[in-house]
Formats: C-alpha cells, sequence, structure tokens
C-alpha cells in the first residue's frame, strides 16, 4: 500500500494539480499500470477520483471534467466493446481518463484507435482491487488540499499557543514558523510596527485597501490589510514574503494572513482601547496643569508622579499643532514615531496627545541662558522634519515658549508655546517652528487672530468669496498673492501655476470682494482676515 508523505504531499501542494502522468509516477499503482491508448490526453488534471463497473453490456461511471474514473472490468468480454462506450463517455463530459482493472489485458484495436483519436488515456491495471485502487488514487489527488488544511490548522495551533500578554511579535513569529515564511506587521506609512525587520513592502503604493501580491523576483510580497472598526480604512497591514513561491503556495498563504489577521486584529484592538485609555487620562492631567486649579493641586501632583512626568526643573514647553491629512487616531498612532524623533535629539519629554496635534516639554537642571531658544528651535526643526518626512500629508507647525522653573512656570509656558504655535501656523507651509522670544511684533498681531469679534468680521468680510470657492483655491490664491506684494509672478511661482492664471482669478476675487484690494488698510484687513479664517478651520484648543 503507498502512503503519502509529507514531503510528498508539501510537493504536490507547491504545484499545479495532480495530473495523470504524476499519479503514474507517485508509486499509487501498487500492481503496475499499463498506458494502453490515449497517451496524449496524460497530462489532464486530475481533480477527482471516481468508481464504476463493467456489467454486461454496458460501462456505468460518473463522467464530469476532472474525474478520473477507476473501472471494475472483471465482467469484460472479449469484444470490449464496453470499453468503447466508456471512452466516449469520457470524452463528452472532459474526464481525466479511465483506469480498467481487469485479468484481461487485451483491449481490441478498434478501442485503443478510438482512445487514442479522442485523446482519452485508457490504463489497465491487471490483478488490484478499483475500491482499494481508487482509494490510494484519491489521496494523491486530495493532496493539495490537504496540505492547506494542515497549514491553516498549523496557523490556528499557533495562534492557540500564544498567551494573552505575549507582544505582537510573538504572534507573527509562531504563525512564520507554522508556515515558513517572513511576516511583518507594518503601518500606512510602511514602517515596521512588529515582526521581521526583512519582510516590509518595497513600495507604500502597495498597501491599499484590498490584499495585494508583489512580485520583486525571486521574492513574493503578499500584504494583507487590517481595518480595526467598522467602516473604518486599514490602518496596518500584514506582509508575508516568498521565495520563488508557486501559485497553489501563494494561496495557501494568503489563506493563512487572513487567519493570522483576525488574531493580530485582536491584539491591535486591545492595544488601541489601551492606548486611547491612557491618552485620555494624559490630555486630563495636561488640562489640569493648564487650568491651575489650587484645589485639585495633590491630585494633579499624585498623576504627574504616576506617569513619570517630571517638571522639578526649569520647563521649556512644545506646542505641535498639526493639518491636513490627520485625526485623533492618526495622531495616537504617529505618537511613537514623533517621540522617537524627539528623544533621537535629546528632546526627551512627554509627548501628550491632542485631537489636533502634541505637546510636550523638556526640563533642565539650572535656568537656560538667554540665547538657548535658537538651539532648542533648531532641535525641534530637525525633529519635524525627520517625522513629517516619515508621515505623509501632515503639516506640522511648533510654537515653544520660553523656559520657567517649576509646575507654575511650566502654565505659563505652555500658555507661550501655544500662541506661538498659533503665529507658525499662520505664516502657513507644510512645517514651521516659532519660539516666542522670535516673534517680536508678530505677538500684537496674536490679538487679531486670537479675538472672536475679528473672527467674525474675518468670515463676513470674506463670505462672498467662501461661498464661491469649492476647491479653496481661491482663498489660496487671494492670501498668496497680497503675502508676495499683489505680484502675479510670484504668486503663480509659489503655487506652481501660470501667472495667467492668477491673474485671472485675481479678477474674479476682485469681483466677489466689496473690498479694494488697491487701497493699503483693506489690503491688510483682507490679508489678516485670510489668515484668521485659515487658523479657524484648523485650530483647537485644550478642551477639544
Amino acid at each position: 500500500m503507498v502512503i503519502v508523505t509529507a514531503d510528498f504531499a508539501r510537493e504536490r501542494a507547491d504545484t499545479a494539480p495532480v495530473t495523470l502522468q504524476q499519479l503514474l509516477a507517485s508509486g499509487a499503482f501498487d500492481s503496475g499500470a499499463t498506458v494502453v491508448a490515449g497517451e496524449d490526453g496524460l497530462g489532464a488534471a486530475v481533480h477527482d477520483v471516481v468508481t464504476g463497473s463493467i456489467r454486461g453490456s454496458s460501462a456505468t461511471l460518473r463522467t464530469e471534467p476532472g474525474v478520473l474514473a477507476v473501472l471494475d472490468g472483471s465482467d469484460l468480454r472479449s469484444d470490449t466493446y464496453q470499453v468503447d462506450m466508456a471512452i466516449r463517455g469520457a470524452y463528452e463530459s472532459s474526464s481525466a481518463g479511465i483506469v480498467l482493472c481487469t485479468e484481461r489485458s487485451n483491449i481490441v484495436i478498434a478501442a485503443t484507435r478510438l482512445a487514442n483519436k479522442l485523446k482519452v488515456p485508457v490504463i489497465v491495471v491487471e490483478g488490484d482491487d478499483p475500491i482499494v485502487l481508487a482509494d490510494r488514487l484519491r489521496r494523491v489527488v486530495a493532496a493539495p488540499r490537504l496540505v492547506r488544511s494542515d497549514t491553516l490548522l498549523a496557523v490556528i495551533a499557533a495562534l492557540s499557543r500564544v498567551v494573552p500578554t505575549a507582544r505582537l511579535d510573538a504572534i507573527l513569529e509562531g504563525v512564520g514558523q507554522a508556515v515558513d515564511v517572513r511576516l511583518a506587521l507594518v503601518n500606512a506609512e510602511g514602517r515596521l510596527v512588529a515582526g521581521d525587520s526583512t519582510a516590509t513592502p518595497p513600495r507604500t503604493s502597495d498597501l491599499i485597501e484590498v490584499p495585494t501580491t508583489t512580485v520583486e523576483r525571486p521574492l513574493v510580497y503578499l500584504a494583507q490589510p487590517l481595518s480595526l472598526a467598522r467602516r473604518e480604512p486599514p490602518s496596518f497591514w500584514l506582509i508575508a514574503v516568498l521565495k520563488e513561491p508557486t501559485e497553489t503556495r501563494i494561496s495557501v498563504i494568503k489563506d493563512c494572513l487572513v487567519v493570522a489577521s483576525w488574531s493580530v486584529g485582536t491584539r491591535l484592538v486591545s492595544d488601541r482601547l489601551e492606548r486611547e485609555r491612557d491618552a485620555r487620562f494624559r490630555m486630563g492631567v495636561l488640562n489640569s496643569i493648564v487650568s491651575g486649579q489650587e484645589r485639585f493641586e495633590a491630585v494633579l501632583l499624585e498623576h504627574l508622579a504616576v506617569l513619570g512626568w517630571n517638571v522639578d526643573g526649569w520647563c521649556t514647553a512644545i506646542h505641535l499643532q498639526a493639518s491636513g491629512e490627520v485625526d485623533p487616531l492618526r495622531i495616537l498612532t504617529l505618537t511613537d514615531q514623533l517621540s522617537r524623533a524627539m528623544a533621537e535629539r535629546g528632546l526627551e519629554g512627554p509627548i501628550i496627545e491632542r485631537p489636533d496635534g502634541w505637546t510636550s516639554w523638556v526640563v533642565r537642571r539650572k535656568e537656560p541662558p538667554a540665547a538657548a531658544y535658537g538651539e532648542i528651535a533648531t532641535l525641534v526643526t530637525e525633529a519635524m522634519s525627520a517625522f513629517v518626512a516619515l508621515a505623509p500629508g501632515i503639516r506640522l507647525h511648533a510654537g515653544i515658549g520660553r523656559p520657567y522653573l517649576g509646575l507654575d512656570g511650566l502654565r505659563t509656558s505652555l500658555t507661550e508655546a501655544k500662541e506661538a504655535a498659533t503665529i507658525a501656523q499662520a505664516a502657513g507651509g507644510e512645517m514651521g517652528v516659532q519660539h516666542i522670544d522670535e516673534m517680536g511684533v508678530r505677538r500684537i498681531l496674536l490679538g487679531w487672530y486670537a479675538s472672536e469679534s475679528f473672527a467674525e468680521f474675518a468670515h463676513t468680510l470674506l463670505d462672498p468669496l467662501l461661498s464661491q470657492d469649492v476647491d479653496g483655491s481661491l482663498l489660496q490664491t487671494l492670501e498668496v498673492y497680497l503675502d508676495e506684494e499683489s505680484s502675479a509672478t510670484l504668486a503663480a511661482t509659489r503655487m506652481g501655476v501660470h501667472r495667467n492664471t492668477i491673474l485671472n482669478r485675481v479678477e474674479r476675487l476682485r469681483s466677489l470682494l466689496t473690498v479694494n484690494l488697491d487701497d493699503p488698510d483693506e489690503r491688510l484687513a483682507v490679508q489678516l482676515a485670510c489668515r484668521v479664517v485659515k487658523l479657524k478651520r484648523g485650530d483647537g484648543d485644550w478642551s477639544h
């Protein structure tokens, strides 16, 4: 009796479906087999094995595409016309062929000619039980499906052995060993979250909302997206790297990634809930620092100790204002990335998530010299540049306060940092850093930016424009045009459009607005209004 070994099964699973030629070479025919006709059809794929019989004047068998029929020919007559009937039935149904178990191998020449013409293989096996033979053949044919199920069971077993407190790396390592592939979990920026660092995808553009296969010979990358909430786009991808795999192995590993993604996704959801809970707690402590309510001072000091936040020294606050492709969830997931960028430049301090950015501070034991603000502004700029390069779509503006002593001093520095961030954001651009000591006359403008009455005036002034500005291009053109001292050429260069485009937009702006853009005072009012409107669209406050 032939036993299909694990090695043979894996070999079959890494190829196309088993062919009749492969069945003949597999050793499943214990008594030997003779191909008496239809050799041209031996390359046909075999998807199933059935049994039938030849009784009297007819042949009974199930004829379906890809089916190999094993017939009991013990009652076969000498003229073998029943074989002709079986051959025609196999041909008409696109069956893989016929195996005839008989003590008599003298198939007449008419039957062999018919089989050769129709390319229907006819194999004669002497002295073998058709039921037993069909069972052996069926095991070989089913080997790819068995390997698929065995592999999936191995993945499930590996996941079941992972303890609830294990890290994501342990989950990926267990699954990777079970299926013998390298696995990695990456975020939307393609950065490694857990797993094998050599399994990161070659291009972040391949990280889309559906599973993808990327071929980089000799490697193939499989990406399985993970959505952590209903109707939420994927924020993580499970990546598997295979070396020179067959199509069948790719298909098996894809199924394994789907199963693994359920466990990984559950862990990520759990981690997210924990992080969100911690973020709410940190945000609450930050609000307590800013509010400065004395009756909560003892509780606040306890919370600071629990969090490990140092305020014992000269505290310099940093307020980071995010805009663009950003939301509270992305702020949460990017915190570690920002923390690394800051720490690598010696800016070690708490990173507190807000829905519209982050707040941080650094503490020095001794009072920094007056000229030290330039150094910290440079370090913050470098950290932001490194961070933004790995977080596409985000605009980031930072404000830095003066160093003050202790908890009370931190409150003052936080207020100054937020004011400076407002000025930095009002200046526009993808990124900017503003220190409170560099603001000078800009601090006078802050009162205008923060004034609710001026904000109401700004929206009233620009309402004819805003009601027509579907894509924001008119407001942007107006702001850039005024910033460039009403130069259409400079505005066109800055916006990357033709000068005539700017001129056409300016003419439309003049027709929409009720102000004279040639008058310096009115022009200044419009310029300030543009910045206030832009700030109000993306600005936040402590309580958000």
